[in-house]
C-alpha cells in the first residue's frame, strides 16, 4: 500500500499570508485630518559606536547610544480644513509669536517655545498605524514627545496642475512599536 506524502507548502505560497503594504496606513497628528496624509516614513534609529578596545592583535567594538531619526510625512493641502493654518497654529500654540503680533511695548518677544506646549494640548502623540486588507491595525508606531522641527509649504508652478502639499519633519525622544497578532488558520492551504 503506497504512502501518500504531501509536500509542505512554503509560507509565502499560501493565500492566507498577507504582506504589509505601503499604502495601507493611517497617520494621526493632533487636529490634522488623517485623510490629508499622502505619505509617511516609519520611525528609525541608529546605534552609535560606543568605543573600542584594542587587545593584542584584536580590536573589539562596543555599541553606544540609540538615536532616533527624524520622522517625515507629506500632507495634501485642502482648502477646508486649511492645513497650512493648522500647522502654523500648532507652532504658535507651542510659544512662537510673529514679530507682527507683538504688542506696542514689544511684549511678544518674552514668549518662547516649549516642548511641553507642543505635546500637551497641541499635537499629542503622533501615531502611524499599518492596516491589513480588512482594515484591522497590525502595526502601530507612536512617537513620544514629538515636536515640529521643519515645515516646507511646497512649491507653486503655473505649468502644473498637481495638488499643493506640505512636508513636515518631527523630532521625538523615542517611538513605541505595537504589533497586533492576526489569527491565521492553523492549516495552510
Amino acid at each position: 500500500m503506497p504512502v501518500n506524502k504531501t509536500t509542505p507548502i512554503p509560507p509565502w505560497a499560501s493565500s492566507k499570508i498577507e504582506p504589509k503594504r505601503q499604502f495601507k496606513f493611517i497617520l494621526t497628528i493632533g487636529d490634522i485630518p488623517a485623510w490629508v496624509v499622502t505619505d509617511a516614513k516609519r520611525p528609525g534609529f541608529t546605534v552609535s559606536s560606543g568605543g573600542k578596545h584594542d587587545f593584542l592583535g584584536h580590536n573589539f567594538k562596543y555599541p553606544g547610544r540609540v538615536t532616533w531619526g527624524n520622522f517625515t510625512c507629506k500632507l495634501v493641502e485642502p482648502i477646508d480644513p486649511d492645513v497650512s493654518s493648522v500647522v502654523l497654529d500648532a507652532v504658535k500654540k507651542a510659544g512662537y509669536v510673529l514679530p507682527s503680533e507683538w504688542t506696542a511695548d514689544n511684549e511678544g518677544w518674552r514668549k518662547t517655545f516649549s516642548k511641553n506646549k507642543f505635546i500637551n494640548g497641541n499635537l499629542g502623540d503622533i501615531a502611524c498605524k499599518l492596516l491589513d486588507s480588512n482594515g484591522q491595525v497590525v502595526e502601530k508606531w507612536t512617537l513620544r514627545n514629538a515636536w515640529i522641527s521643519n515645515v516646507d509649504y511646497g512649491a507653486l508652478n503655473y505649468s502644473s496642475d498637481a495638488l499643493t502639499s506640505i512636508s513636515l519633519t518631527f523630532e521625538y525622544d523615542f517611538a513605541n512599536l505595537e504589533i497586533f497578532a492576526q489569527e491565521l488558520n492553523s492549516t495552510i492551504a
